[in-house]
């Protein structure tokens, strides 16, 4: 029969998980890191609607027209032991708190925003071609001139607003004390070390929620984060995966989108998340 500590110790392991991200930001890279420790649970035995998805906005995050918030909570509610959902939760202080005390491990992965802004624009010109790329209304964008389209993604365009605003929906988990943040560059350029922190850290909180201090056996979480590291390295399995390379803004942004991704505010969150530290990266095309 296992011991209290055995007992204890598969109980953290078996953590719910909650991948978030800003779209086009590297949340199915985020869902093919922790499959090997969180499978996705299916519709039928989730009782999801379609799939374990949760987000806030209606339209897939391409608006900021928020659902009541009891469909949100609802879905999240749903993750069962050992299972991860992908999301796309806009910052809310009662979702905040709901995903607190559900005690579900909540990661975060964000993106240099001007090459989100570049994938969401290839998004919306593929989106009509590929069953896995969804938005309401594609066609409502110029994608027949592929400028004008990036510059519609970032200033906003008919009913949908642009990159920034409503990245700034998202923006408050970085200070949430209870959500771990990701770079997608940092996965991507050392995958074992953040691998491992995502780890590392999902055990230290799940420790403190039950006032523990969790150890493993450094060999077997290795081995773990092997599988992790592996896992994420398949991305051609992932349905909306493209080409999961940064710094592609720099073949696609004019002066103009560079001015326009300016007046929104979109200097200021370069700097604040660590992609420039001034804003002489402006006059670069």
């Amino acid at each position: 029969m296992p011991d209290d500590k055995e007992r204890l110790a598969q109980q953290i392991f078996e953590a719910k998980w909650i991948a978030n991200g800003f779209p086009k930001s590297g949340t199915h890279l985020l869902v093919r890191t922790l499959l090997p420790i969180a499978p996705l649970a299916s519709p039928t035995e989730a009782g999801y609607f379609k799939q374990p998805w949760a987000g806030t906005f209606k339209d897939n995050s391409w608006s900021l027209r928020r659902q009541p918030i009891k469909q949100t909570t609802f879905r999240i509610g749903r993750v069962g032991n050992g299972k991860m959902i992908k999301a796309h939760i806009g910052y809310d202080n009662e979702i905040a708190n709901f995903i607190d005390h559900l005690g579900a491990m909540h990661i975060l992965i964000y993106r240099d925003l001007r090459d989100v802004a570049v994938s969401q624009a290839y998004h919306i010109l593929n989106a009509e071609d590929s069953d896995h790329l969804e938005h309401p209304h594609p066609e409502a964008y110029d994608r027949e001139n592929f400028d004008e389209l990036l510059l519609q993604v970032i200033t906003g365009h008919s009913d949908y607003p642009g990159l920034i605003e409503r990245w700034e929906a998202f923006a408050p988990w970085l200070d949430d004390p209870w959500t771990y943040c990701v770079k997608f560059e940092d996965m991507i350029a050392e995958p074992h070390l953040w691998t491992k922190r995502i780890w590392s850290q999902a055990m230290h909180k799940m420790g403190q929620r039950f006032g523990v201090n969790i150890s493993f056996d450094p060999d077997g979480a290795n081995t773990v984060v092997e599988l992790m590291v592996y896992s994420a390295k398949q991305r051609q399995l992932s349905p909306t995966f493209r080409k999961g390379v940064s710094g592609e803004w720099r073949q696609e942004f004019t002066e103009r989108h560079i001015q326009m991704f300016n007046e929104r505010g979109g200097a200021e969150w370069l700097i604040k998340l660590g992609y420039e530290r001034d804003h002489q990266w402006m006059t670069k095309t």
